[in-house]
């Protein structure tokens, strides 16, 4: 079971791998709802893959939904941390990698710095129907790494490579859906970095903009110039994308009702929760959960 941090201060893990080989495979890792690790980034590639369950990945400005099969892709320096639905763990295999070491002069050209090229485009959580080949790799590279049997590096440093250069496309490809974003300031996101765990832990409740202020030991015109420039939207719209992305989680991954569901993710009348969903994620919530189930 994880500890609640004493704090929860921006942090570095540094993730210390060989040299000659740098690669390493974290197995069976369980994602509870709740004590979560907070905002804290890598000097490496971390790829992930759901095996069971689902929730949210936080990454940066971004609020991401995942469930089995998914795979995560989180870049050198991108703050980042996972949570499962309330109620529910989520099982993962993890792998961290210093690609550019690994594949030395074969990475492809956009990987020449710690992260590829336009990397901060990409949508961080890879579902394997829209992305079979990603899904595929992830998973190899995870039985190859596991096994260990003859000529495992080999095949792993292959796999490796295939999979740069699936990322390098699909960055390529989302680049003509949305800009690229910049390097969110750690001094900035330090400052509301309070507010943002007490989002996750508490978005079923009633929280105001004073609350969260208060916690950062902000004042409230400060909090939320600081916050809109870190997470681009005002507070409560983002305690507004968070209820329906774990809504739009629980809607494709449980049988629970429209109205527990709402309840869940804090809304006390369905008809607010309707009106929200279908603005927020384009379409009613009956009608959501069939197009994606």
């Amino acid at each position: 079971m994880q500890k609640q941090p004493l704090s929860y201060e921006v942090v570095s893990q540094p993730i210390l791998l060989p040299s000659a080989f740098p690669v390493e495979l974290l197995e069976n890792y369980i994602q509870s709802d709740a004590n979560i690790t907070y905002l804290h980034y890598h000097n490496c590639l971390e790829l992930g893959y759901c095996w069971e369950g689902s929730g949210v990945f936080f990454v940066e400005e971004k609020i991401l939904p995942y469930s089995k099969g998914d795979v995560s892709i989180i870049f050198p320096g991108q703050l980042h941390l996972a949570q499962s639905v309330k109620g529910q763990v989520s099982g993962w295999h993890f792998i961290f990698i210093d690609l550019k070491v690994l594949l030395g002069t074969a990475a492809p050209p956009s990987w020449e710095g710690a992260a590829p090229v336009g990397y901060s485009r990409l949508a961080n959580i890879v579902r394997p129907e829209e992305s079979p080949g990603i899904a595929i790799l992830t998973e190899y590279l995870i039985q190859e790494l596991s096994r260990k049997q003859s000529g495992y590096e080999t095949a792993a440093k292959g796999c490796a490579l295939s999979l740069a250069s699936l990322i390098t496309r699909a960055i390529s490809q989302a680049a003509d859906r949305a800009p690229e974003i910049e390097t969110v300031d750690r001094t900035s996101i330090n400052k509301i970095s309070k507010s943002l765990h007490y989002i996750s832990q508490h978005y079923m409740e009633t929280i105001h903009t004073q609350e969260l202020a208060a916690i950062c030991n902000l004042s409230v015109t400060h909090f939320r110039r600081t916050f809109r420039t870190c997470m681009g939207a005002a507070p409560l719209d983002y305690l507004i994308n968070m209820r329906m992305q774990m809504a739009s989680a629980l809607l494709c991954h449980t049988d629970g009702s429209i109205l527990s569901i709402s309840e869940k993710v804090g809304y006390s009348t369905l008809s607010s929760f309707n009106r929200h969903f279908k603005i927020w994620m384009g379409a009613a919530p009956s009608k959501w959960r069939a197009m994606h189930r």
